[in-house]
């Protein structure tokens, strides 16, 4: 029967002035007539007189907006649901067309109509009712716009003193019921309720329900053993007597008050001196924590409206922090919700030491003058890796002076030894709170000069024209180096790489240098390429007509070339910057054969020390 329409035969029994709620929605079976309308959205009420006199009312939809039109119709007295009359009192004017000030309709003793409406036609009043004792009428609430709930006020001589109906059955208050929970459900036991609804269960009937609306239509009644999983619920309680079925509804809240399991941190742990510590408390907001120290007497803390709180204990050995207990209080003092706890958290007391593997720093000293600049405070991250906030670290230039946190180095960054390297340079880390929580330790300062590094050099792709591979390899000494062919585009190398690879394109001689980053010195190797042309074609196209060494020009220019034929007969001598051999011979033009040359040069070492060198081939002159 949910969200259906109620009938006649199902009409709600009243008494007295109600507020009406209802989830009634449709026509259901058409029972009406007259005023020119029907059933929408209607409900039907049943009034029994008690009392004589004129009756009439007021009905008050609780949305007062003058668009929303509640109809009724009035049958009897004593008509059978079955077999309906016409009405004796209706209206149906709708408030907006009429232009009326209010929405309100009923009966009243200002009017001498009957009927009225349907729209423009009327004022919503029609004219009260004699009615007398032992009599009963059906009163038709119809909501063609709207649908929402409405009051009732009874008006007329019938409804004074002890009133026109039945005295309805007593409703007690009940005082809103709370659980406690730390799931957020809770069941509530609403069966025990009833005798303090009311006391006379043999004469009436108690009902519970979610909604007023479902109190007035008798549907989804609720269990008498209830689960809630909200904070705060409205409950309605239906007293209905058996003998008028006269109904008074009450109202009551249960609460649901769920506390959270309490969780606790530590700002610091494990500490090494006595100091304070702040325990963090969290859970359910505004209850309170119960809490030991070490087994001793049980200690409360009150958390905020956020569930937070925090406690400063002072320690000064191992430490047990146990929570017990957790509860909320109402505004009396009364609690309302418990629950036991179960949780520890052990603060220790242990040393503190500096961080493993401090920085031994070995830098160049370019210019010999045996001063050097440190920036020491690379090591406070190593220093501090085994400990949490709260510590700092200090430099010194003595054992004593880190014991007894005296004369710090002032700008450890940019610091300059003070004696003949190596120097060994003191750390002390310490709690910024309580400084007799410290540890020390050391590490070393030295420098180096004229460090150059060590290599060799290997070379491929001696062809003529093409990409030379020049590779530096076996690199060893001390730090990071950078290498370079003449000079141009230095690469880094450090020691952990076995080779470095150059290219170059052309003939001639190559500097290989190796030198420190910081200027420790330099070492350097010299290698040359001969490229040469294995063939030339002197035919005067203007294309290979002569033939020379390539890629002297530069650094081997005073390079003296000879040119022989295949019995060793010397042909011709050139030079490097020369245009070359035409293919003649005393101004006659050699047969297409092979030659053969002997090139003697000169290698100048970066130092300003020469070498001596040489090199023989041969090539092809071809017509």
């Amino acid at each position: 029967m949910a969200q259906q329409p109620n009938d006649c035969v199902n009409a709600i029994v009243i008494c007295g002035n109600g507020n009406f709620s209802s989830n009634a929605s449709g026509a259901g079976v058409q029972e009406v007539s007259g005023c020119s309308s029907e059933e929408h959205n209607s409900i039907w009420i049943r009034v029994d007189i008690v009392q004589s006199g004129t009756l009439g009312f007021d009905l008050i939809p609780n949305n007062t907006d003058i668009s929303v039109d509640y109809d009724f119709w009035v049958y009897g007295s004593n008509e059978d649901c079955l077999n309906f009359s016409t009405p004796i009192r209706c209206s149906t004017t709708n408030p907006l067309a009429a232009n009326l000030s209010s929405n309100y309709t009923g009966i009243g003793n200002a009017n001498s109509e009957f009927f009225e409406g349907p729209g423009a036609v009327g004022d919503g009043y029609v004219e009260w009712i004699d009615v007398l004792a032992g009599e009963y009428y059906y009163i038709v609430v119809d909501r063609p716009v709207g649908n929402g709930g409405f009051q009732m006020n009874w008006t007329g001589t019938a409804s004074e003193g002890t009133g026109a109906f039945p005295e309805p059955p007593a409703a007690n208050l009940v005082q809103n019921i709370e659980k406690c929970s730390d799931t957020g459900i809770a069941n509530f036991d609403l069966g025990s309720l009833r005798t303090t609804v009311n006391s006379d269960t043999a004469n009436n009937v108690v009902e519970f329900y979610e909604s007023l609306a479902d109190a007035t239509d008798n549907q989804n009644l609720l269990p008498d053993n209830y689960s809630s999983t909200q904070n705060v619920k409205t409950v309605y309680a239906k007293v209905t007597s058996n003998t008028t079925q006269c109904t008074n509804i009450s109202e009551f809240n249960i609460i649901v008050n769920q506390i959270e399991d309490v969780a606790i941190s530590i700002s610091e742990n494990s500490i090494c001196a006595p100091k304070e510590v702040e325990i963090a408390f969290t859970g359910s907001e505004n209850a309170f924590v119960e809490y030991q120290i070490n087994s001793g007497n049980i200690q409360q803390i009150q958390l905020d409206a956020s569930g937070n709180s925090i406690a400063n204990v002072f320690i000064n050995g191992t430490t047990t922090i146990k929570v017990t207990n957790t509860f909320v209080e109402d505004l009396n003092g009364n609690v309302t919700c418990s629950a036991g706890q179960n949780l520890t958290k052990t603060i220790k007391i242990e040393g503190i030491a500096v961080g493993d593997n401090l920085i031994d720093f070995y830098k160049c000293d370019g210019n010999k003058d045996g001063k050097v600049i440190y920036n020491l405070t690379k090591n406070d991250s190593i220093a501090l890796l085994n400990l949490g906030v709260g510590y700092r670290v200090s430099y010194h230039l003595t054992e004593n002076q880190a014991i007894n946190a005296s004369a710090p180095i002032t700008s450890p960054e940019n610091f300059e030894n003070t004696i003949s390297l190596p120097q060994e340079i003191w750390v002390r880390v310490e709690d910024q709170f309580f400084t007799d929580c410290y540890a020390i330790s050391s590490f070393q300062i030295d420098a180096y000069s004229d460090e150059p590094p060590s290599f060799e050099i290997e070379r491929s792709n001696l062809n003529l024209g093409e990409k030379h591979l020049i590779t530096i390899k076996n690199i060893s000494g001390i730090g990071t180096y950078e290498f370079s062919i003449n000079n141009k585009d230095w690469k880094v190398v450090n020691l952990t790489q076995s080779t470095i690879n150059f290219e170059v394109k052309g003939g001639g001689q190559f500097i290989i240098t190796g030198r420190h980053t910081e200027g420790c010195g330099s070492s350097f190797k010299t290698t040359t390429f001969i490229d040469y042309p294995k063939f030339f074609t002197p035919n005067e196209d203007g294309i290979n007509d002569t033939w020379n060494i390539k890629g002297f020009q530069q650094n081997n220019s005073n390079a003296k070339i000879l040119i022989f034929d295949r019995f060793g007969k010397l042909l011709k001598s050139i030079s490097p910057n020369a245009n070359g051999w035409d293919g003649n011979y005393n101004g006659k033009a050699m047969p297409s054969n092979d030659y053969w040359f002997l090139i003697k040069y000169i290698e100048l070492l970066p130092d300003g020390t020469t070498i001596n060198k040489s090199f023989k081939s041969n090539f092809s002159l071809i017509k």
